[in-house]
């Protein structure tokens, strides 16, 4: 209540039956506030004068957290989200450097198409295996069977015996696979445009397998 210039949010004792609940919800309260507003100063909203204990620090802090809330909508609205960005100059150079000048273009399938292709023409170069297709160069180059005479495999490093390396190795030849069936493959046949953003993610894709490519040592046998 008013009083003149004086504004009273109201008070209790502490021999009230209501005073604990009261206590604890302030506490609550507080923490609260200081979530919203990203502050650590927040005064309690119940402070002890005269005997009683009034409810009215604070309270400034409450009416803004109560703002920030109520408006919060229309401040993400307003500012965009905070959700995190990639920046498609980040990804593995072999990528980046051959979907460029296509994705400044506009043409983000062919950026796709001409990423995995670069990245198809890498594995063949590291293998020496240019006489394979795109699927079968994958299935060769990763597979777990040991190396054969013209026929080198690219291998994650680690203890043969060791769980995370066998799973390593088996992520990446089943995702070596699959991104040239499911990325490179309908992005050379396919009329349609890729969407800008599933474009991206398939660059991300490809990113993402070449840096574990990079990680692979080559594993061959010398010839007869």
């Amino acid at each position: 209540m008013s009083s003149g210039q004086l504004t009273v949010y109201g008070f209790m004792y502490d021999t009230n039956g209501s005073y604990t609940e009261m206590r604890e919800r302030s506490a609550q309260t507080q923490s609260i506030i200081m979530k919203v507003l990203g502050r650590s100063d927040v005064p309690s909203l119940m402070s002890r004068r005269d005997k009683a204990y009034w409810v009215d620090e604070g309270i400034e802090f409450a009416e803004h957290a109560l703002a920030v809330v109520r408006t919060r909508a229309e401040t993400r609205a307003k500012l965009g989200t905070s959700a995190p960005t990639m920046k498609a100059d980040a990804l593995h150079s072999l990528i980046w450097d051959a979907a460029s000048k296509r994705w400044e273009s506009g043409h983000y399938s062919d950026a796709v198409q001409r990423a995995a292709t670069s990245l198809s023409g890498h594995v063949k170069n590291l293998t020496g295996r240019h006489e394979l297709g795109d699927n079968e160069l994958m299935t060769q180059a990763f597979s777990p069977s040991a190396p054969q005479a013209g026929k080198p495999r690219l291998r994650w490093p680690g203890n043969d015996d060791d769980l995370t390396v066998k799973a390593m190795r088996v992520g990446i030849l089943n995702t070596a696979q699959g991104v040239f069936s499911a990325i490179r493959n309908p992005a050379t046949h396919s009329t349609d445009e890729l969407p800008k953003q599933e474009a991206l993610e398939q660059l991300a894709t490809l990113s993402v397998l070449a840096r574990w490519i990079d990680g692979c040592e080559l594993i061959h046998i010398a010839s007869a």
